[in-house]
């Protein structure tokens, strides 16, 4: 995933209401109608959301006649999950270096005796 895909995800996710979008989808596909009724909010204010979520490669949207069914993509978190996993892991590495020079070792504040 390129950097700008990586943050089109990010962005998509920043939003409660695409988070709680995400969640529905995760038990199948919906239409924006459903998903309005689920947000309580337009069924514009809801394509909107929907376009983000699109844009940030987390879902797709099939239009049948006046219809507009949204699906999620299937592992398109998982490149958001990756990085977060690489970052935590170079922050406790920097980190538990960081403790071994001012002494401390690698233990952490609420485990010192």
């Amino acid at each position: 995933m390129t950097a700008t895909a990586l943050d089109s995800a990010a962005q998509a996710i920043a939003s409660a209401p695409r988070r709680r979008l995400l969640e529905r989808l995760e038990s199948g596909p919906a239409t924006i109608t459903e998903l309005a009724a689920l947000l309580d909010v337009s069924v514009p204010a809801t394509l909107k959301h929907v376009d983000r979520l699109v844009a940030g490669g987390l879902a797709t949207r099939r239009k049948d006649g006046r219809v507009v069914t949204v699906t999620l993509v299937p592992g398109s978190l998982d490149p958001l999950l990756e990085w977060a996993r690489r970052t935590r892991l170079l922050w406790s590495n920097h980190l538990d270096r960081f403790a071994a020079h001012l002494g401390g070792g690698t233990e952490h504040e609420g485990e010192r005796r």
